[in-house]
């Protein structure tokens, strides 16, 4: 049995966006914020594990022709 992390995947990214475009505004407005950097590469890799979530369960409901 696969779960279904459509959902999670994608409120994962789109919650990683976000946080990371209010960093970013942040620093334009030359806000000091301690471990940006740091935060910038856990938010991207946040985002490439929410893109994997999807990949995956979108590959487990491929439709057999067949079963039609």
């Amino acid at each position: 049995m696969t779960h279904n992390l459509t959902l999670p995947g994608a409120a994962l990214i789109s919650t990683c966006i976000i946080a990371g475009g209010i960093l970013i505004a942040a620093q334009m407005f030359a806000v000091v914020i301690p471990f940006a950097p740091y935060v910038m590469v856990a938010l991207a890799v946040l985002i490439v594990i929410g893109a994997a979530m999807l990949i995956f369960s979108d590959k487990g409901r491929e439709i057999n022709p067949s079963q039609e």
